[in-house]
């Protein structure tokens, strides 16, 4: 009697056995299985199957959604499931995946159309993987970015700063505006409120004329009488500033004559020098001749 091991054994092998054959005959010629791994490989038909079978376009899917379509499209591709025209190949620039019109695409050729479909296709890639990432991230076991408290920076800190100078001031203005307004109130208990409007015009006024009034009733009385020694500058002390006056004055005469007297003897004494030099020198040349010319 077989063991239990050799049973299960025995029962793998017919499964794989039985698998593997119908798998492969159920696909085309030439066609080979794909997994989950060639997700970028088989876009292009993805996207058609998904759009013909599905009724959706791959831009209104999520990326977690897209995979899950995926993986039923794998199953369908196995199976032999899919569209004929699916497993001949499809013509990337002809297919529309997309649910949004695009105005240039009927303008473009086969070379910018192959352009598009490759930024398309990197877009793609890039979106799989920022969310294949965020996944693990955000697994129980991911090294992904926590979230928490973290130091202000130092723009913070300046921010503060300053939020905090302006409160001050503002509080400084308000405390001064309030001690202003104490003082007026205290100044009005004690001599009571200003006239204000056209009762303080009156006041002014009134007082204005009653002061020329009084100016007027003074008449001659307002003048002090006043001597004419008084007037005119007299008195001892106006005398003695005007002999201090003259006598500076004399001083100044006498020196700046002085002075004028040194420069001429100066000037006459090198004028003496100057004629008995040239004396001297026309003596030395008539000396000179006579001896020469006798």
């Amino acid at each position: 009697m077989p063991s239990r091991r050799s049973r299960s054994r025995s029962v793998s092998r017919e499964l794989r056995r039985s698998k593997s054959p119908d798998s492969r005959s159920r696909l085309p010629d030439g066609v080979d299985e794909i997994t989950e791994s060639d997700y970028f490989l088989k876009s292009a038909e993805f996207r058609v199957w998904l759009k013909d079978e599905k009724g959706k376009y791959f831009d209104q899917l999520s990326g977690e959604k897209a995979r899950s379509y995926f993986r039923k499209f794998v199953k369908a591709w196995n199976r032999g499931k899919v569209s004929k025209s699916l497993y001949r190949g499809v013509d990337q620039a002809s297919q529309h995946s997309t649910a949004y019109k695009w105005s240039f695409a009927s303008k473009t050729d086969r070379k910018e159309r192959e352009a598009i479909e490759a930024v398309r296709r990197e877009i793609g890639e890039s979106n799989y993987s920022r969310e294949s990432q965020q996944n693990s991230g955000s697994g129980p076991g991911g090294s992904g970015r926590r979230q928490g408290p973290t130091l202000p920076s130092r723009e913070d800190l300046i921010l503060a700063r300053e939020a905090g100078d302006e409160s001050q001031a503002a509080e400084r203005q308000y405390k001064r505006k309030r001690d202003r307004e104490e003082a007026k109130e205290r100044i009005e208990d004690m001599v009571g409120p200003k006239e204000v409007g056209r009762e303080g015009m009156l006041e002014k006024k009134r007082a204005k004329r009653e002061s020329d009034r009084a100016f007027r009733e003074k008449g001659d009385d307002g003048f002090v009488e006043a001597d004419e020694s008084t007037l005119m500058g007299g008195g001892d002390s106006f005398r003695e500033r005007i002999a201090q006056r003259d006598a500076a004055r004399k001083r100044f005469a006498e020196k700046r004559q002085s002075h004028r007297d040194e420069r001429v003897s100066e000037v006459q004494e090198r004028r003496s020098a100057l004629r008995e030099k040239d004396k001297s020198t026309m003596d030395m040349f008539m000396k000179m001749a006579q001896e020469r010319f006798g």
